[in-house]
This record gives structure tokens, sequence and C-alpha cells, in this order.
């Protein structure tokens, strides 16, 4: 080599030059993409979720996001590990709310229906804790036929009335109500009958 004589240096590609290419539709540029943040978006998502499950698919859903909303990308205001950065922890909290919303209506549940059975309760010395209860019920859900378990797990895990309920499954409101209503008297009669297996005799 002559001295003096300059090694070309392949140039870093901008923010903005890799956004442009997203909306392109340039797969490459989604590769490049998750080649570069995929690492730091999984991180912030896991460290928020602490569930590798959870945070593979919030990394799946922002590198999608990214994908079809490059448009909305401003390099004046950020740049694009921010942005993308931002997403990751706005949807893995948004999940963690959904699972502990979940959780809660679940609990919710398990309470009313073990309020139904009185004879069936633990007494002080064998306290159902939240976590018992939660599974008494989730296993009590899945005894359940399929037609009456889901517009109870849609009207206490979604909140949504029986008129909705009907709505959406494209089902007569008086077979919702029917289909409910034979439902948690079955969820009633599993709990009772998981609780009394677990009782000490």
């Amino acid at each position: 080599m002559r001295r003096g004589t300059q090694v070309a240096v392949p140039a870093v590609e901008s923010d903005q030059m890799l956004a442009e290419r997203l909306k392109a539709r340039d797969g490459s540029a989604l590769s490049a993409l998750y080649d570069l943040y995929g690492g730091v978006v999984y991180s912030i998502a896991l460290r928020i979720l602490r569930s590798r499950g959870d945070a593979e698919e919030v990394t799946q859903e922002v590198f999608l996001y990214a994908w079809e909303k490059a448009g909305l990308f401003d390099a004046t205001r950020g740049s694009l590990l921010a942005w993308i950065g931002t997403k990751a922890r706005s949807r893995a909290i948004d999940r963690l709310r959904h699972h502990q919303s979940l959780e809660r209506r679940r609990e919710v549940l398990a309470r009313e229906t073990l309020a139904d059975l009185p004879a069936m309760r633990p007494g002080p010395d064998r306290a159902l804790s939240v976590a018992e209860a939660r599974e008494v019920v989730r296993r009590a859900l899945d005894q359940l036929p399929k037609e009456q378990r889901d517009p109870i797990e849609i009207a206490y895990f979604e909140g949504l009335s029986q008129s909705e309920i009907a709505a959406r499954t494209n089902t007569p409101l008086g077979t919702v109500k029917t289909r409910m209503r034979q439902g948690m008297l079955r969820l009633r009669a599993a709990m009772a009958s998981s609780l009394a297996e677990e009782s000490p005799s």
C-alpha cells in the first residue's frame, strides 16, 4: 500500500435512509433493523414481562409495527432505536396489564363462585389462597363444554355483556343466557367437587 492511500470505509446507513427503505417495503431493511436492534427490543420486553415467550411475541409485534408504520418515523424527533424501544416498552406494559387483568377477573370468578358454596369453602385452618382459587377455577372451566365456557370467559375476562357476547358470536341472546346459566351451574359443581377432593378427610 502506497503511503497516503486511504482505505474506503462503508458508510453507516442513517436512520432516515433505513426508514425510507422500510417504507418502500424493502425486506432487507427489516432484516437490517432486526440485526441492529432485535436484541435490545427483546431485552426491554423481557425485563418488563419476565417471560421469554411473551418477550419474543412482543419483539415480533414491534418489528411488524416498524414494517407497517415506517412512515410514522420522524428522524427529527429521535433515533430509530428510541422509536422502536418506546414501542417495545408500551407493548410490553400493555401485555403485562392484560395478563394481570385476566388474573384479577379469574380471581373474581373464583370468589363469586366459591361464595355460592359455603359448605365447601375451606375453613380458617385451610384458607384458600388467591393462587389456589385461580387454579381451581381454571380446572373447573376446562371441564365445561366449549359453548358454555366461551361466553363465561368472554364475560369475565373481557368484560362484555350478554348482549355484546350474542352480537360477537352471532348467537341469539336467549341462547347465550341459557348457556351461561348452565355453564355457571356446572362450574360451581365442578369447583365443589374439586374442593371436596382437596379437603382433608
